[in-house]
């Protein structure tokens, strides 16, 4: 991973991969049309859903459904070429997924609901039942969001993670407690079979790199967002 002038480049053979940061509001239309043009993804064809903190997966099969920008869900899977993947994020967990023997990427929008519901887990499942996709072949990246140092919830919010079975999910520091999305995340994707090799997790806390990354809650729930692209050349 490469630090551009307004974000975060990645390639992995014929997979590009993109986090942008304070200088792109990858809400805005003309930024992210202006950042992708300028790092070579076809921003005609880019596809992003509404966003509703759940589990849904859009799976874009053809060109028609490059189209259909309109739908809600949290998660993104295709293997059309140059066609871009696009989610947006503020401290919620970006999960980028891809497999590059079988041609396949995704993407999932994680905050702490769709985290509960195991989107990560669904993603993978999708990718092993409609694409065929081998689970030791799928890699995984973890991308900016809020680190476990600076989210505090609720003691309730932490019982109820319980049920998931992860160890370490939390901390607990003179009685506050502090969710832990990237442990949650990787050991959920583990359980799926993803090998842990497989799974990186980039070291960018919303908050504590503040100076990079926009964030919901330091920022005052600012309505501007990182956005996370993917896309199969």
């Amino acid at each position: 991973m490469r630090e551009i002038v307004d974000g975060y480049l990645f390639n992995d053979d014929n997979i590009k991969i993109a986090f942008t940061n304070r200088s792109v509001d990858a809400k805005s239309s003309e930024d992210m049309k202006n950042f992708a043009d300028k790092y070579g993804f076809n921003h005609n064809n880019i596809v992003y859903n509404i966003q509703v903190h759940g589990a849904d997966v859009r799976i874009v099969l053809s060109k028609a459904d490059i189209t259909d920008n309109g739908k809600e869900a949290d998660g993104l899977i295709t293997s059309l070429q140059a066609t871009p993947l696009l989610i947006f994020t503020a401290d919620c967990v970006p999960v980028i997924f891809y497999d590059k023997k079988q041609g396949v990427v995704a993407l999932a929008h994680a905050g702490w609901r769709g985290t509960y519901a195991n989107i990560s887990g669904e993603m993978v499942n999708i990718m092993i039942d409609k694409y065929s996709c081998k689970v030791e072949n799928i890699k995984v990246i973890i991308g900016p969001s809020i680190s476990v140092d600076n989210y505090e919830v609720s003691h309730d919010l932490i019982e109820k993670f319980a049920v998931l079975e992860v160890k370490d999910y939390y901390k607990e520091n003179d009685g506050k407690y502090y969710l832990d999305l990237w442990q949650l995340n990787k050991e959920l994707l583990k359980k799926c079979g993803i090998l842990e090799d497989n799974i990186k997790i980039i070291d960018f806390c919303t908050v504590r790199d503040n100076d990079k990354f926009f964030s919901y809650r330091l920022d005052n729930a600012t309505p501007k967002r990182i956005g996370t692209i993917i896309q199969l050349d």
